[in-house]
């Protein structure tokens, strides 16, 4: 039987503080596709195929992280304390072959239980209809460090690999800094590094080729115009980043998921409806255009583009 993984987290808020905000909901795991790749499955007795139903599972107690899981983990004492304990010593002596049995006693550090959480994992769809293996829904509170360490532990002990979803189960966007401040090196999408790093934050947000391939077509079209980027989407878009047409004095969201739309703000109305989210956008229609990913969306978004006096580069 293979081996379990060894890579392990030592403080998971190392990882969070590039994702979340303080308190906000999460949930790590994975997409399924990728769960199905584990060849520990068997081990730790986990389903080879998506649940039709939506159950949990505790996986076996295997590595050292699963079994602290279900049994749970000690630590010495502190301050240290011995204990004496009585063990049953049995063994057959080689020279002559005579069986010896007698009671030892031992003298070690007294253990206290640390933690015992366990915790479960689950299958589910997101919104966007992709499978996935996740966490119980999770907070991101410093004071429960210790717990979210483990859980992603679990992940590393049995795929050697997690991902961080937000409270909508789409894959949290690894930012460096916070939503009013430019979240990549300050400059424009033609910028090559800039463009390569979002072509690879898309890809964690479609499994698919084909769609990771309309993504980045959308991207390479918009970056024809030379955007600043700004930031996330606000509430309600999810998976959006947010360009800025200082020039045009518009804003475009663009999603990282195919099969949605690209939103065009003026930036006032964008800096004061910011907090609305997008089926208030799309009730009040507080959006300049709506350019949905079909068939001519390329052609739609030129011809605004041109009819704004933009031209691609």
């Amino acid at each position: 039987m293979e081996k379990s993984y060894s890579k392990r987290i030592r403080n998971i808020d190392n990882y969070l503080k590039f994702f979340l905000n303080e308190n906000e909901n999460f949930y790590f795991g994975l997409p399924f596709d990728e769960y199905q790749k584990s060849s520990l499955l068997d081990k730790y007795n986990l389903p080879k195929t998506f649940p039709n139903n939506s159950i949990n599972v505790m996986p076996s107690a295997k590595g050292s992280v699963t079994k602290a899981n279900l049994n749970g983990k000690y630590v010495r004492k502190v301050p240290e304390e011995f204990e004496v304990i009585m063990k049953r010593i049995d063994y057959v002596r080689k020279k002559d072959r005579v069986r010896i049995k007698y009671d030892r006693k031992y003298e070690v550090y007294k253990k206290v239980l640390l933690h015992q959480f366990k915790s479960k994992l689950f299958f589910n769809l997101n919104l966007h209809g992709e499978k996935l293996f996740i966490s119980e829904k999770l907070n991101y509170d410093k004071k429960d460090t210790m717990r979210l360490t483990h859980i992603a532990n679990v992940f590393c002990e049995i795929f050697n690999y997690f991902e961080i979803y937000d409270k909508d189960l789409n894959p949290a966007i690894h930012f460096n800094t916070k939503f009013d401040e430019l979240i990549l090196p300050s400059g424009t999408l033609d910028d090559q590094n800039n463009f390569d790093e979002l072509i690879e934050i898309s890809k964690r947000f479609n499994k698919n080729e084909q769609k990771q391939q309309a993504v980045q077509k959308r991207l390479q079209i918009l970056k024809s115009y030379k955007p600043d980027i700004r930031g996330k989407g606000p509430n309600g878009f999810l998976g959006y980043i947010v360009f800025c047409f200082s020039d045009l004095d518009i804003v475009i969201l663009e999603t990282m998921y195919s099969d949605n739309a690209t939103y065009v703000f003026t930036k006032k109305n964008f800096e004061n409806n910011i907090i609305n989210n997008k089926q208030t956008v799309l009730n009040q229609k507080l959006h300049e255009k709506r350019f949905v990913h079909k068939e001519n969306w390329e052609e739609l978004i030129r011809k605004y583009m041109e009819k704004l006096g933009k031209k691609p580069m």
